[in-house]
């Protein structure tokens, strides 16, 4: 069976767990949002201009997103998660502790002295 949106089955097997337990997903399942965006629309049996219509973009626009090759604005994201039954969240996740970056930056800065 051909993969329709891109996404492998382990990756939907996981996407799945990590929907019910609400914890922040392994690198090996971020996705880019052209990716969410045709899986979603796949699994509601949706076809790009369907979708495009409902979010008010166009389907060209919606194509070049799902390619890869469109770098959306958060409005538009917004729009068409909307209308996959979605919610957008953007949730910032360090790639380091915060507490070593906060020593690392704080080892580069010179210290002055008391007396000077």
């Amino acid at each position: 069976m051909p993969k329709l949106s891109g996404v492998t089955i382990a990756q939907r097997r996981a996407l799945n767990r990590l929907q019910c337990a609400g914890v922040v997903p392994p690198t090996a399942v971020r996705l880019e949002p052209g990716h969410w965006v045709r899986t979603l629309r796949v699994a509601l049996h949706m076809t790009q201009r369907q979708l495009a219509g409902r979010a008010g973009v166009s389907q060209g626009n919606l194509a070049l997103l799902e390619k890869g090759r469109f770098e959306p604005q958060l409005a538009t994201l917004r729009k068409l998660f909307d209308a996959l039954y979605c919610d957008l969240i953007v949730l910032p996740i360090p790639r380091r502790r915060v507490s070593a970056i906060v020593a690392e930056r704080t080892l580069g800065v010179p210290t002055r002295r008391m007396w000077d």
